[in-house]
């Protein structure tokens, strides 16, 4: 039974963290009481930025229990902090946590007819300096401690706007003797034998599922019954003596359609029924959708392995919001779309758990998934903390393990010294005992991060493939539209600098390192901040994906989305208009990709007509992610600009290998007519492969003129 609606709100008090042990409270100046919509988080509420707890209380009315009922749960889906519940007076549990579903027996609290329900939840602030940013003791990563939220690191306001609220659904549930607790499952593939096969060739496989699932219950004989797509149901008898028991069922797939990336092949799924009885009568039902893959990491190299194929991810790290409450289906369906028009086959959930259904659409989009943990640079070095952490991280796996988009656990961010070389191996063995299907990174480490071109250097310094062989972060900022930047900061000029770094926006490396001239006007200051982006992005991200396999089995841009109105590393804002470092990923994420190393984005001409240097050399390479060769290819180059155009074609066909690099295609001479002038110019370069169209890619650059000699 539905517990959304309205509920009525009354905040209590205000609430600052001073040490682990120490939660001040003050009652001074409280916002007034109301009603809000549950589901919700309170930002965007007359309670603002409120940081502490609240009342929230609602009535309902219950049936009572029928006859085949036992217990009563209340059951939260996602709760932002501290929830404490109590039903008819009777405290019923309490929970710490942003991410996680739990639930509360209710059963001696409940009685037939009206019910009140109060809701207890707080949303704390750590007080700066003492415990905030360096001592944290909430698990929240960047929905509290992150450069792009609102205020930035700034000690004052960096933790405004939380995203405190009984966020996620509210669920009755009345169960019977006996229940489904948990569902695990993890996927084995076997080559067939020989003997087996009846024509003895091809790569034959079959898998075998093995199901782990939790069972609470009253001491009794059950049954439990497991269907798995197509295959024969199976059915196991069970006894049981009374509060938990652990079954195993291994379902074998003689001819298994597996779980791909969308660039290998379909992201199949398999639908699983499962069905709990006892003398036939069922007490309880979950399904859920099964993707049969086996999916390994080589830390090492920095490559991924699918089903025993290896595979190059080309990624992005995402935080679609701070506020996952207003996060729906639509907007999950968006961003995916999204993700797939850029050729993405991987995302770095990065130092959040998000909600379950992006997972799923994940799953039915083939995106592989890289996920953090909500730890993000430094937490208080105490047993307490180290207790949360783990308990935590355990919920995290077991809530999201069955998705198979998931390929990998991070216990945490750019880690502080203690947290690196004593809490994360605590929080690896944390995971691996609950899933040891999945390779587990204890930290994301801040020699897998670089930010050459923006924080320091310049973009051209990619060249070197910094912070191979595990990428997990590099990018530039960039500006939103003309429109975003007036709704942010207003229409005055040159803006205000303060109200900009509130909204993420970093003036010593825009202007800097990065060199992004100001201009005379937003249009100006945008054009330039998002072409600066752009072009770091193509020259960068081309120079790492010549290097496949040699430096690095996969990268993660830095980042996709923006989570609020902000000026960040984004390519599209957070009302989802792209910037032009958006065409940019979706021109060199190409599963196959031509190019060229174009070191300066000048090409000189002479000014006598007729002269040799008006003659120039086109040597593509060719980059394939594709899982079959590529037979047959030409390219064809084109040159235009002040009116001129230039077109040649390469003189002899080519192949390219499977999953591999061509350094050099066949070099093709090109000749700029005699009426060619200096001036701006573009050069197209497109792949075909038997005269379909395989690959595009473009450079701008300036024809410049020089004397002959």
């Amino acid at each position: 039974m539905s517990l959304n609606g309205t509920w009525t709100y009354e905040p209590q008090a205000w609430v600052t963290i001073k040490s682990e042990r120490e939660w001040a409270e003050s009652t001074e100046h409280l916002p007034p009481t109301g009603e809000m919509v549950i589901p919700g988080h309170w930002q965007g509420t007359p309670l603002q930025s409120f940081d502490g707890r609240v009342r929230f209380r609602r009535a309902f009315e219950f049936p009572g229990f029928s006859e085949s009922e036992r217990t009563a749960l209340l059951v939260f889906k996602g709760v932002d902090y501290v929830t404490r519940a109590t039903l008819n007076g009777h405290a019923v549990g309490e929970h710490a946590g942003y991410f996680q579903t739990f639930a509360f027996d209710v059963t001696g609290a409940i009685v037939a007819g009206t019910n009140e329900l109060i809701v207890d939840v707080t949303c704390p602030k750590e007080e700066a300096g003492t415990v905030w940013p360096d001592e944290k003791v909430i698990i929240k990563g960047i929905l509290n401690h992150w450069d792009g939220r609102p205020g930035s690191w700034d000690p004052n306001r960096g933790q405004e706007q939380n995203s405190g609220g009984i966020w996620n659904d509210v669920l009755l549930e009345t169960r019977g003797a006996a229940s489904i607790d948990h569902v695990a499952y993890s996927t084995t593939l076997v080559p067939v034998p020989d003997e087996d096969r009846p024509d003895h060739a091809g790569d034959s496989r079959q898998a075998f599922v093995q199901f782990d699932l939790d069972i609470l219950g009253e001491a009794g004989t059950y049954d439990l019954r497991l269907a798995l797509g197509e295959e024969p149901p199976v059915s196991v008898s069970f006894t049981m003596h009374g509060g938990r028991e652990r079954l195993n069922v291994v379902v074998p797939v003689p001819a298994p359609r597996l779980w791909w990336t969308w660039d290998l092949g379909e992201p199949h799924l398999e639908h699983c029924a499962i069905t709990l009885s006892r003398d036939g009568a069922p007490l309880d039902e979950r399904s859920l959708d099964v993707g049969l893959r086996e999916i390994d990491f080589d830390p090492e190299r920095g490559e991924w392995w699918l089903n025993g194929e290896r595979v190059f991810i080309r990624g992005t790290n995402v935080i679609p919001t701070l506020w996952l409450g207003n996060y729906d289906d639509a907007a999950i369906d968006r961003d995916i779309r999204l993700l797939r028009d850029t050729h993405i086959n991987g995302v770095r959930i990065c130092v959040h758990v998000n909600r379950e259904e992006f997972y799923a659409a994940c799953d039915r989009a083939g995106i592989l998934v890289w996920q953090d943990f909500a730890l993000q640079w430094g937490y208080a070095p105490t047993p307490a903390v180290m207790q949360d952490a783990v308990r935590q991280i355990k919920d995290m796996v077991r809530l999201l393990g069955h998705h198979p988009s998931i390929g990998l656990w991070c216990c945490q961010n750019e880690s502080t010294f203690h947290n690196k070389h004593i809490l994360d191996p605590v929080l690896a063995a944390a995971v691996a005992a609950v899933d040891g299907t999945r390779y587990i990174r204890p930290t994301c480490e801040y020699s897998e991060h670089t930010y050459v071109g923006w924080y320091s250097g310049h973009l051209r310094d990619y060249s070197a493939l910094p912070a191979t062989p595990v990428l997990t972060e590099f990018g530039a900022q960039a500006l939103p539209s003309e429109e975003k930047m007036r709704q942010i900061a207003g229409n005055a000029w040159p803006p205000d600098w303060d109200t900009l770094a509130y909204h993420d926006f970093q003036y010593d490396q825009t202007f800097n390192v990065a060199g992004v001239p100001l201009g005379s006007s937003w249009q100006g200051f945008v054009q330039a901040s998002q072409a600066y982006q752009a072009a770091l992005l193509k020259f960068a991200i081309e120079r790492y994906r010549q290097a496949k396999y040699e430096k690095l089995g996969g990268l993660f841009q830095f980042m996709f989305m923006d989570c609020w109105p902000s000026v960040t590393w984004s390519v599209v804002d957070d009302e989802r208009q792209p910037k032009q470092g958006y065409f940019a990923l979706q021109q060199v994420f190409q599963p196959t990709l031509i190019g060229l190393n174009l070191h300066r984005a000048k090409l000189g001409i002479g000014v006598d007509r007729g002269s040799h240097s008006r003659r120039f050399a086109v040597t593509p390479w060719v980059v394939n992610d594709r899982h079959r060769p590529l037979r047959d290819c030409r390219y064809v180059a084109t040159l235009s600009g002040n009116g001129v155009t230039e077109t040649r074609t390469s003189d002899c066909a080519f192949d390219v290998p499977a999953d591999g690099v061509l350094p050099a295609a066949p070099t093709t001479l090109m000749a700029l007519p005699d009426d060619a002038m200096p001036g701006p110019a573009v050069l197209t370069i497109t792949l075909t492969e038997q005269d379909q169209v395989i690959s595009e890619n473009r450079y701008e650059l300036d024809l410049v003129a020089f004397p002959d000699s």
